[in-house]
């Protein structure tokens, strides 16, 4: 997809704007350059693998597929096929990518600009890697490729096999529990904590609902998603928050015997 060029070039962007190690990180969270090589590394490594791999996947036609073995869950999937659906889907995942601009509005986040803007980055790229080597692997066909009236001569595409699991939804899940986390962590106190929360359990909800929908995706596919994605959301953050400063008694001899110094 077209936003993947972009995680790419915002890396290379944010590395050069943050200064991993030089810049003096007074916000809740902390960098390293071992470290943020290390994750952007293994992301970049995922999609990219990802991609090489869906390009050597053997040609496939329609007619060649057989309808999989599905659970009543999974049924719900079939019959679905709207345009709308899907182009709805497509600007509730954008919007939810959006995010963590909002961040720029507060005095403690917008200071911190730089270095939420490369761990946002990062995030999207893990899970991003994740998506696609998952997607690979599984090989899902798509609910629409069984629907009734669609050309069985019809040269499939490697994503017309990439159904598990949803990449719009985890990507939503993503960006919208990042963002809910990054928040807490910046203004703990803030009466916005609840809504902000179920606005970010509530938009990859959406998208993936409207993936379904869409003819796009198994209810299965959306539950994965969102789950994946909440998860990577919300994790990496968390991984990056500093130790806190706890308290510590020092010892030391002086001239006139023993020296105590307690640090709160």
């Amino acid at each position: 997809m077209g936003y993947r060029k972009f995680y790419v070039l915002s890396i290379c962007i944010c590395l050069q704007v943050t200064g991993l190690t030089a810049q003096v990180q007074d916000g809740p969270y902390y960098l390293s350059l071992k470290r943020e090589v290390l994750y952007t590394g293994s992301g970049f490594v995922g999609t990219v693998g990802a991609f090489f791999l869906h390009k050597r996947l053997p040609t496939l036609t329609a007619g060649e597929l057989e309808l999989p073995k599905l659970s009543r869950f999974d049924q719900m999937g079939l019959g679905n096929y709207s345009q709308k659906a899907r182009d709805f889907s497509n600007q509730t995942l954008f919007t939810t990518l959006g995010l963590p601009v909002l961040f720029l509005a507060g005095k403690k986040s917008r200071r911190d600009i730089s270095t939420i803007g490369f761990l946002y980055i990062e995030t999207m790229l893990i899970n991003q890697g994740i998506t696609d080597l998952v997607k690979v692997g599984a090989l899902r066909p798509r609910p629409y490729l069984f629907e009734e009236g669609f050309p069985g001569t019809t040269v499939l595409s490697g994503n017309d096999r990439s159904s598990f699991f949803s990449g719009h939804t985890s990507s939503a899940a993503t960006a919208s529990f990042f963002t809910a986390r990054v928040f807490a962590d910046y203004y703990p106190d803030s009466k916005l904590k609840p809504y902000v929360w179920g606005m970010a359990a509530a938009l990859p909800a959406l998208t993936g609902y409207l993936r379904i929908r869409a003819g796009r995706h198994y209810p299965s596919d959306v539950l994965a998603g969102y789950l994946v994605g909440g998860a990577v959301g919300y994790l990496i953050p968390t991984l990056h928050k500093k130790k806190p400063k706890g308290k510590k008694l020092a010892i030391a001899p002086s001239m006139g015997g023993v020296y105590l110094n307690y640090r709160f």
